[in-house]
């Protein structure tokens, strides 16, 4: 072999091998990757264009199939299947064993007691009668060995199958909701205190840190549920202490793409956004379900709305992935609508840097923050207590003449989890919820100083109503708002202006005649890009405009890049902005 050609293998060589060290080491979720994911089972054939939406693919199996006859087989025929599948559709997969409940029969004839629960709802959790002891040492044996192999089992596939693991989900108890029990022992002898259930539960990160971590090569990331730096602090100082940053981790994205004005989201959000959307160091990901909770309360009154302002509240606080069950899966194929929806939702969630982002948006909304005593002083509305129903009353009646009004009183302080499950009607006053527009590096300015916020925008909401017209912002001409001031992710054009911006403008045709623009300043004077002008049809529509040459250096008044502006004394009423960005 001459020395050419064994330059050229050389060369070939250790391409390969920097190739299937970055597979080797490759743990974090992609931004590409963001979206919808299929929950599991809802679909046969990702290639089938109803499903372009689907960005990966949840899998996995319960512990009692993988470990059905006795401690020393392991079948993970199933989670095969889906990496076999992963591969063949070239999509990513999410992957866990359920557990607790789920645990196999012999461990009760191997020296790990069986509990037994009961509950203060009879029925509630007949679905999960038998659980193991948790705290027993064989239990621990038996479970640490199956992490241990399940392990074994991801990181010895070749490397093409492999590199389609995301990440894997820590489950310790329950249903992945990381409780040791749904329900109370009735042998009180096996009740589990706190502190008993964080150690247990340490222990497990330690091992699932162990195999899937600490290891030379293939090294998979983790997500962890009930973190909460508030609610679970050792748990959140353990995983952000004892997590090497360089893989990362990833959070169970809480319950905001299961509805709207769900109790707890703005703390929610101030804890985790930072980590999730333009990160300054440490970067996580964020997955969360749909589970049939759609199919329930105030969402399926109109699912159009439902869907519509679930996705949004998901990318409001930051969720990367959402994963829906069979049945929205099958909901979205015979409704195209949701299918739209879903893909709006994949659009938005990649947008994870301003730098680089392709898109933005700013869809508006005012929600009616009764844990706010500044806007809400007490002296007024009442004691701010989560509790105190006739706040909340008092804070809707103040807006009753913009259509807010509060459905199901008895569910707006029930928190999120019962909200979701049981809440009849919609509410527009809630506790610690998102308080503003629902934004992605594009931002209103004094929104509620320049425009008023609106709710059922069309009167009653029903089956037949818009998703549109859940919310809305308008100008009020009687007190002077007629100009919407807005501004870019001040790291937004950092490497240059861009080529174009596509605006879209969704509004309410309401008034005949009436008209509005949009304008920016280009540094010495005031431009207009669009006028716009009625028909007054009460229809909700979208405009688009495209922008080459707009400076982006917060030109206008309070630092604004461009604005709405009422150019007569009719009050326009808006959905939102959305703005595709052309990068040169």
């Amino acid at each position: 072999m001459c020395r050419i050609e064994r330059c050229k293998y050389l060369l070939l060589f250790f391409v390969l091998l920097y190739q299937n060290n970055i597979i080797a080491q490759r743990v974090a979720l992609p931004s590409n990757a963001y979206g919808v994911w299929d929950r599991g089972d809802g679909i046969t054939d990702y290639e089938d264009p109803k499903f372009d939406y689907i960005m990966g693919i949840e899998g996995g199996d319960q512990w009692d199939n993988i470990q059905r006859l006795s401690p020393n087989d392991f079948d993970f025929s199933s989670i095969q299947r889906t990496l076999d599948n992963a591969l063949k559709y070239n999509k990513l997969v999410k992957l866990s064993i359920g557990v607790g409940p789920d645990s196999p029969e012999w461990l009760y004839k191997n020296g790990v007691p069986l509990v037994k629960v009961k509950d203060n709802k009879p029925g509630k959790h007949d679905k999960f009668p038998n659980y193991p002891y948790y705290l027993n040492e064989n239990y621990k044996k038996y479970y640490f060995e199956l992490i241990k192999q399940f392990s074994l089992f991801l990181r010895n596939q070749p490397n093409e199958k492999f590199k389609c693991i995301a990440f894997v989900q820590v489950k310790t108890g329950a249903t992945g909701d990381e409780e040791p029990f749904k329900g109370k022992p009735i042998d009180e002898q096996y009740s589990i205190s706190q502190k008993e259930w964080l150690d247990f539960r340490l222990e497990a990160f330690n091992e699932f840190k162990k195999y899937f971590n600490d290891v030379a090569d293939h090294k998979i990331a983790l997500t962890f549920n009930r973190v909460d730096p508030e609610k679970n602090p050792k748990e959140f100082d353990w995983i952000m202490t004892k997590i090497d940053p360089a893989i990362g981790f990833g959070i169970k994205g809480g319950a905001y793409n299961r509805g709207h004005h769900l109790s707890d989201e703005k703390s929610y959000k101030e804890k985790w956004y930072k980590y999730l959307v333009n990160p300054k160091g440490l970067k996580l990901f964020s997955a969360s379900e749909m589970d049939q909770s759609w199919q329930k309360g105030y969402f399926i009154l109109n699912p159009e709305i439902g869907f519509y302002w679930a996705v949004l509240s998901g990318l409001n606080v930051g969720l990367s992935t959402t994963n829906l069950s069979k049945s929205a899966v099958k909901y979205a194929v015979e409704h195209d609508e949701i299918r739209q929806i879903y893909k709006m939702y994949n659009k938005y969630a990649q947008q994870v840097y301003p730098q680089t982002a392709q898109y933005a948006y700013s869809v508006f909304h005012e929600g009616l923050n009764a844990a706010n005593t500044t806007k809400f002083p007490e002296v007024t509305f009442g004691k701010a207590t989560e509790k105190n129903s006739d706040r909340y009353a008092k804070i809707c009646a103040a807006y009753a003449s913009r259509g807010a009004k509060i459905d199901d009183v008895k569910s707006v302080a029930l928190g999120q989890v019962a909200q979701r499950d049981v809440q009849t009607g919609y509410n527009d006053v809630g506790w610690d919820i998102q308080e503003g527009n629902y934004e992605r590096f594009l931002t209103q300015i004094k929104a509620d100083e320049t425009s008023i916020g609106l709710f059922r925008v069309r009167g009653n909401i029903d089956e037949k109503s818009s998703k549109y017209d859940r919310f809305a912002r308008s100008f009020e001409n009687a007190t002077g708002k007629n100009t919407m001031y807005f501004k870019f992710d001040e790291e937004m054009f950092v490497n240059g202006s861009p080529k174009n911006l596509k605006f879209t403008i969704t509004w309410l045709d309401k008034n005949a005649g009436s008209t509005w623009a949009l304008k920016y300043n280009d540094g010495q004077k005031l431009r207009t890009a669009i006028v716009v002008k009625g028909k007054g049809d009460n229809k909700w529509k979208s405009v688009t405009v495209d922008v080459a040459d707009m400076p982006l250096k917060h030109h206008g008044e309070f630092q604004s890049d461009f604005v709405l502006v009422n150019t007569d004394k009719i009050d326009d009423i808006f959905n939102g902005i959305e703005v595709e960005i052309i990068r040169k």
